[in-house]
C-alpha cells in the first residue's frame, strides 16, 4: 500500500492574490465537456453532474506537495469511480468520478493530448455526479456555488487526495521547470525535516523555498469539496447552471444607472455644448478654389471661338463674364473674411467653454473627492462594526482555534453588508464546523461525565458487595498500582464510624483509579 497520503488543505483567504499565488480566472465553463453524459441526469432528477479543475500540474501548492507531467498522465484515469466527499472526511461520501483528463491552466480548455515532456503548469480536470439524498443540505450549497447569479458562487471548490511511497525534493522555485530536483535517497532524508509535511518551514536556511515532488507509483483516493483548495483552482460547474454572458454588461449598466442625476444633467449639458460648436464649424464655408481669372476668360475665348462667334460678340460676352465672375469672387471673398472672422469667434467661445468646463470639472472632482471620503469612513466605520458584531456572533456558537479565527475573519471580510449573506455563510459552517459547536460540546462532555460517575457508583456496589475493604482488584483498572503511591495517614477513626469511613474512602479511591479512558475504552 502507499506510504504517505496528501489532502493538500489549507487556509483560505478571501482575495485573488494569496501570497504571491494568483487564483485562475481561468473560464471554467470549458469543463462543460466533462460533465458526465453516461448518465441522464434528466431522469435521475436525484444526481447533479459537476466538473472542476482538481489539482495544478508541474507546480507545487500550498501544502508544498506537487507532481510531474509523466507521474500525472500515468495516475489520472485513476480517479474514475473514487468517491467525492465532504473537506476529505471519507465517512462523508457524497458522490463518485466519472470522468478525468486534462485543461489548459490559463483557460480550462480540455486537453486532448499532452506531451510526456510538458513542463509548462497544466490542471487536471475531474467529472462527477453529486448524490442529492446523502446530506441534502451540503448538495443545495453546491447547486448555490455553481449559480453564477447566486451570492455563494464559487464558494466551494475541489481538492484531490492521493496517496504515494517515493518522492523527490525541489528547491528554489513553486514552478517545477524552475526549480532545482534532489532524488539522491541520503539528501532526500537530510532535507526532509524542512518540508511543511513533516513539520519544517518549507525553506533552506538560507531562505530558498523547499517542496515535495511526488514520484513513483501514485494512488489516486478521491477529492474533497472544500472552501478551501490547497491547488491554485477555484469554482465548479454544473448541469444545473450556465454562466450568463450579459452579466458583465448587466453589471456595468447598474453601475451607470448608480450615477447621481446631478452629474448625469452636468454631462448631458456639456456634450450639448460641445455638439453646438461642432455643427457650427462644420457649416463654415467650403475652402473651393477658384481659378485665374485670365486662364477662366481665355478658355471662355476659345470655346466661344470654335462655336464662330464674332468677335465683337466673343468680346462683349467676355466683358460680361468677367464682370459676373469678378461679382462673384468679390462675394466669395467677403464670404470667406466672415466665414474665418465666425470661425475665430467660434473657436474663441470654445477655448473659453473649455476653460470654464476643466474649473467645473476640478470643482466637481474636489466635491465628489470629498463626498467619497466621507461616505468611505462611514463605510468603513460601518464595517468594522458588522465585523466585530459578526465575529463576536461566530465564536460565542464555536469552540475556535487561532487559525480557525484567522479563517473566520477573512471570509466574514469578503462578505457584503447583506444579512442574507452571513446567515448563508453560519450555514455553511453548520455543516463543516458541526464538531466545533460549543454547545454539541458540552452536551458530548455532560454525557461523558455522567457515564464515568456510574462506572464509579457500579464499581462501588460490587466492591461493597464482595466485602473487598483493602484491595480492589478491576478487569480493566489497576487499583492496586493506582493505590500503591497512596500517602498514609495517621488519623484514627471512632469505631463507631468504621464503615462510613470505609465507604467514602473507597469511593475517592475509585473515583482516583478511573479516567474517562478507562470507561470509554
Amino acid at each position: 500500500m502507499h506510504k504517505y497520503t496528501t489532502t493538500f488543505e489549507f487556509e483560505i483567504k478571501a482575495c485573488e492574490n494569496i501570497a504571491g499565488i494568483n487564483v485562475s480566472k481561468a473560464n471554467i465553463e470549458n469543463l462543460r465537456s466533462l460533465i458526465p453524459t453516461s448518465v441522464d441526469l434528466e431522469k435521475n432528477i436525484d444526481l447533479m453532474g459537476v466538473a472542476f479543475n482538481a489539482a495544478v500540474v508541474n507546480e507545487f501548492n500550498k501544502n508544498g506537495d506537487g507532481i510531474d507531467t509523466k507521474t500525472a498522465i500515468e495516475s489520472v484515469q485513476q480517479f474514475i469511480h473514487k468517491p467525492t466527499n465532504i473537506e476529505h472526511n471519507k465517512k462523508k461520501v457524497v458522490g463518485h468520478i466519472v470522468n478525468a483528463g486534462f485543461s489548459d491552466y490559463s483557460d480550462s480548455t480540455v486537453l486532448i493530448n499532452v506531451d510526456e515532456n510538458e513542463k509548462d503548469p497544466f490542471n487536471i480536470a475531474l467529472g462527477a455526479v453529486v448524490y442529492k439524498t446523502v446530506d441534502r443540505e451540503f448538495f443545495d450549497m453546491l447547486e448555490n456555488s455553481t449559480d453564477p447569479k447566486n451570492t455563494m458562487y464559487n464558494t466551494i471548490s475541489a481538492s484531490w487526495e492521493i496517496g504515494f511511497s517515493e518522492y523527490s525534493i525541489a528547491i528554489g522555485s513553486k514552478n517545477l521547470k524552475d526549480a532545482e530536483i534532489i532524488s539522491d535517497p541520503e539528501k532526500v532524508s537530510e532535507m526532509k525535516g524542512m518540508l511543511r509535511s513533516f513539520g519544517g518551514k518549507g525553506m533552506t536556511e538560507d531562505g530558498r523555498p523547499v517542496y515535495r515532488l511526488i514520484t513513483g507509483n501514485v494512488y489516486p483516493l478521491g477529492i474533497g469539496f472544500t472552501m478551501k483548495p490547497a491547488a491554485n483552482v477555484k469554482g465548479l460547474i454544473s448541469n444545473e447552471y450556465e454562466k450568463d454572458n450579459n452579466m458583465e454588461e448587466d453589471e456595468e449598466s447598474e453601475k451607470e444607472e448608480s450615477m447621481s442625476n446631478s452629474n448625469q444633467r452636468q454631462a448631458k449639458h456639456l456634450q450639448k455644448i460641445s455638439d453646438k460648436i461642432s455643427q457650427n464649424l462644420k457649416n463654415t464655408v467650403n475652402n473651393t478654389k477658384i481659378m485665374d481669372l485670365e486662364t477662366l476668360l481665355s478658355e471662355l475665348k476659345d470655346s466661344l471661338a470654335e462655336k464662330k462667334f464674332s468677335e465683337e460678340a466673343v468680346a462683349g460676352m467676355t466683358s460680361t463674364f468677367a464682370e459676373a465672375i469678378k461679382q462673384k469672387d468679390d462675394e466669395y471673398q467677403a464670404s470667406l473674411e466672415a466665414a474665418e472672422k465666425e470661425k475665430a469667434e467660434i473657436a474663441a467661445a470654445r477655448e473659453e467653454l473649455q476653460n470654464s468646463v476643466e474649473s467645473i470639472k476640478e470643482e466637481l472632482k474636489v466635491a465628489q473627492e470629498r463626498i467619497g471620503d466621507f461616505e468611505s469612513e462611514k463605510r468603513a466605520e460601518e464595517a468594522i462594526a458588522r465585523f466585530n458584531t459578526r465575529m463576536e456572533e461566530i465564536d460565542s456558537i464555536y469552540d475556535l482555534e487561532e487559525s480557525d479565527s484567522a479563517f473566520i475573519a477573512e471570509k466574514i471580510k469578503g462578505l457584503d453588508d447583506a444579512e442574507e449573506s452571513f446567515a448563508s455563510f453560519k450555514d455553511e459552517l453548520a455543516v463543516f464546523w458541526a464538531s466545533k459547536n460549543k454547545e454539541a460540546k458540552a452536551k458530548i462532555e455532560d454525557e461523558i461525565k455522567a457515564r464515568v460517575e456510574a462506572e464509579i457508583e457500579k464499581r462501588l456496589t460490587t466492591a461493597e458487595a464482595s466485602e473487598i475493604t483493602e484491595e480492589v482488584v478491576a478487569e480493566e483498572v489497576d487499583v492496586e498500582q493506582a493505590l500503591e503511591n497512596a500517602e498514609a495517614t495517621d488519623t484514627v477513626l471512632p469505631n463507631n464510624n468504621e464503615a462510613q469511613a470505609s465507604k467514602t474512602t473507597l469511593k475517592e479511591k475509585f473515583a482516583a483509579a478511573f479516567s474517562r479512558d478507562n470507561i470509554l475504552g
